[in-house]
């Protein structure tokens, strides 16, 4: 069985996750609001991830990495005919609307915005790779 290992590309975009970590640490210096926003960018950055392999392979059938990635895409399926612009927004909405609930549920006092802002970092992050790649090959 082959486990589940992305690509180069998608590694190195978490390696901005702790650079955005310490950037949050130092303006709003909490570990739940740090915490959430990690499991915003990381909700993200696993929907961005080809995860053809998951699908094919029996070891993953009740993993978190699938349940996360049926999530976003049944949040995000009505929206499929959508213009770019409003994709990438709605495609912010899945993990924060997850994390809210968990944290009503629970009632707790963690801040529930950090999810989103996390999920939203992520998607900034792809934007700019787009635009610098696209730079790249059209000088």
């Amino acid at each position: 069985m082959n486990s589940f290992v992305p690509p180069k590309r998608k590694l190195w975009e978490l390696l901005i996750l702790p650079i955005l970590v310490i950037i949050l640490y130092f303006i709003y210096p909490h570990t739940d609001a740090l915490v959430l926003f990690v499991f915003g960018f990381i909700w993200n950055w696993v929907a961005s991830n080809d995860l053809s392999l998951l699908f094919q392979n029996r070891r993953y059938r009740m993993s978190l990495i699938k349940m996360v990635f049926n999530l976003q895409q049944l949040i995000l399926k009505p929206f499929g005919k959508a213009p770019k612009f409003v994709k990438i927004f709605l495609s912010t909405l899945p993990a924060g609307i997850f994390w809210s609930i968990v944290i009503y549920i629970n009632q707790s006092e963690m801040p529930w915005w950090a999810t989103f802002l996390g999920s939203v970092a992520f998607e900034i992050i792809q934007l700019e790779i787009n635009f610098f790649k696209k730079h790249k090959e059209n000088p």
